[in-house]
């Protein structure tokens, strides 16, 4: 079985784009197909939307959603909304207010078993300030960017 790897590929298979930075890459029956381990890949891709220094879209509001597999109900009741205003941010009607999204994060960290030293980070890095002072600014919407290295590799 051939193996390459690509320096860039864009992966939108989650919902929204992701460049994953030397993609392993195998050819199956002549055709080149990522060679990942997928479940991998969504905890990745978690760790990158809770560190992101900009507000979350909607697409990311509804990866965490679904990977948590919440309902719109059980996803808004975690966050103190209703189903509608969780409709409202995943299809980019209205946005979270910060302290929402701050929440949103520790859930996802906590989540994924963080050492208390991640939360600490986090705060660190995700002012409220800053997010509010970014949401004026359209510009940083960006692909998150994950290095595929050997840990996400499917057939290590």
């Amino acid at each position: 079985m051939k193996k390459k790897k690509v320096l860039r590929y864009l992966y939108n298979d989650l919902g929204f784009p992701i460049i994953l930075i030397n993609a392993p890459m195998k050819q199956i029956f002549g055709e080149w197909v990522l060679d990942i381990n997928l479940n991998s890949l969504q905890k990745e891709v978690l760790n990158a939307l809770v560190h992101k220094p900009f507000f979350l879209t909607g697409k990311e509001l509804r990866f965490i959603r679904k990977y948590f597999e919440m309902t719109t109900t059980s996803f808004g009741k975690l966050l103190g909304v209703t189903h509608p205003a969780v409709l409202k941010w995943e299809n980019e009607q209205a946005k979270l207010n910060p302290t929402t999204e701050n929440y949103l994060r520790l859930y996802v960290l906590d989540s994924l078993h963080a050492k208390d030293k991640e939360f600490r980070n986090l705060f660190r890095e995700i002012s409220i300030e800053n997010l509010v002072n970014q949401r004026k600014d359209k510009t940083h919407d960006h692909p998150i960017e994950i290095d595929a290295n050997d840990q996400l590799i499917a057939h290590a």
